[in-house]
């Protein structure tokens, strides 16, 4: 059965692997014992201390296994916004369709007798990682064959059994042994040559998503996104399959784009500004867009 529900992922673009809930609390150790021996920072002691979680909830079905979903999603959109009459294009990532992936996933799971639970929180590029389903890259993105890093994932509790057990350690891209593409290209010098870990405090895809002023140190000629970085993923050889996905279709009125350079409150927004707004993930870091949005004419 689980050889079916992965290959239904595949029907529908996505990947998946059920991992056996034995693992959790491996996976845990794994956690602060990587802690203990790298140097981290606030922000990333913060996610591990903080924003992890690696209890197994309480549910009407015992919990026997993590289902975990990489669901694809287009590479990036190319973006037209218009402002005094002239028009300007900009990039910005594109959500996936997350409620028609649980869809199918809950569908197959109920048929065969079973439950899921969405579980949030939990360190998901490591469950990547060690279930075998993905390999870190040196920018400290996971890829996965046939998708490369152009995926979110999700997970989810189930009372589904792990029928086969794929858990190993973790691996790195071998594409990454002879190739410094994304550090000669990191605008914030973020992706290091002795780790795979980066310094997310320079990362540019952490600094586009916190509203405030920019960093004095911070060129603004490293600026091309409405929020997050694309430059070492569409710079990366493990995603050069993926260029024909991208969106080049989406558009914002003068007035819609003044709209976002105002902060104006989502909920005055059309529903088909809200589509879009929606479509590229916007409303998720919408505090930061006016300032982001800003920047970009200013280039």
């Amino acid at each position: 059965m689980q050889n079916k529900f992965e290959k239904i992922a595949i029907e529908h673009g996505d990947r998946l692997k059920v991992i056996s809930i034995e693992h959790l609390k491996e996976l845990r150790r794994i956690i602060e014992n990587f802690k203990d021996q790298e140097e981290l920072n606030d922000f990333q002691k913060w996610i591990i201390n903080e924003l992890y979680q690696f209890q197994i909830p309480r549910e009407d079905f015992k919990v026997n296994s993590i289902i975990l979903i990489a669901i694809h999603h287009p590479f990036y959109a190319k973006v037209d916004f218009i402002k005094e009459g002239k028009k300007k294009t900009f990039l910005s990532l594109v959500n996936c369709d997350f409620n028609k992936t649980e869809e199918y996933l809950r569908k197959f799971v109920e048929e065969n007798g079973y439950s899921i639970k969405l579980a949030k929180n939990l360190p998901m590029k490591r469950l990547g990682a060690h279930s075998g389903l993905a390999k870190y890259g040196r920018n400290n993105i996971t890829y996965i064959n046939g998708l490369g890093s152009n995926f979110t994932y999700a997970t989810y509790f189930s009372d589904m059994m792990c029928e086969e057990d794929t858990w190993g350690k973790v691996e790195n891209a071998a594409n990454c042994s002879n190739c410094n593409l994304c550090i000669k290209h990191c605008p914030t010098g973020a992706i290091l040559k002795n780790r795979f870990l980066i310094d997310n405090q320079k990362c540019l895809s952490c600094i586009n998503e916190v509203p405030g002023e920019f960093p004095d140190w911070l060129s603004k000629t490293a600026h091309h996104t409405l929020y997050d970085c694309l430059i070492c993923q569409r710079i990366c050889p493990m995603n050069y399959k993926q260029m024909d996905t991208v969106i080049e279709n989406i558009s914002f009125t003068e007035e819609e784009t003044n709209m976002l350079l105002a902060g104006k409150a989502t909920d005055t927004f059309s529903n088909e500004f809200k589509r879009k707004i929606y479509r590229l993930g916007i409303n998720k870091w919408y505090d930061a867009i006016p300032r982001n949005l800003k920047t970009l004419f200013e280039l």
